[in-house]
């Protein structure tokens, strides 16, 4: 993705979109440590596949996402949150007691509905610049590449993981 290109008086205007982007990058290393954490508990091969992959995805969003907070003048943070926390505590426990893929789904439906609706919250923000806000469209076109087909978007049928 295309780095921006700003002047240092420029930088300082930018204090709502580095506060956006690190929410963004937030809730996105949440997601990526998630799939982690469900390719490593699925029993399934090819879950365990999708969810690397997933993971990997996530990754490269949130490098984009860092680079671009940079370009601002922001220091971009690497770090979940407390919530994306104690939901993938949560789902530990849980899946220790049941010990099945479709705990790992349900959980994974659930947090990726949240990331997208986050997602769509930041792109919608009418105080987002414009620069920034093509980064976010075109990093959430990475995140949900079907909008408005969440089981396409979580299930791809290529990987043979239909609901």
């Amino acid at each position: 993705m295309a780095r921006l290109d700003i002047t240092e008086t420029d930088r300082r205007a930018h204090g709502h979109d580095i506060g956006v982007l690190n929410r963004l990058i937030e809730v996105t290393v949440d997601s990526a440590k998630g799939y982690r954490d469900a390719a490593r508990d699925s029993q399934d091969p090819g879950r365990k596949l999708t969810y690397g992959r997933r993971a990997e995805q996530r990754d490269a969003v949130v490098e984009t996402l860092q680079a671009t907070l940079r370009d601002l003048g922001g220091q971009p943070g690497d770090s979940g949150s407390l919530l994306g926390k104690a939901h993938r505590a949560f789902m530990d426990v849980k899946h220790a007691l049941l010990r099945d893929d479709d705990t790992l789904d349900g959980s994974i439906r659930n947090g990726e509905s949240w990331l997208i609706d986050t997602w769509e919250v930041a792109l919608n923000d009418p105080d987002l610049g414009e620069p920034t806000r093509e980064i976010v469209r075109r990093a959430l076109d990475v995140i949900d590449p079907h909008p408005g087909d969440r089981e396409e978007h979580l299930l791809p049928p290529e990987d043979g993981l239909r609901a």
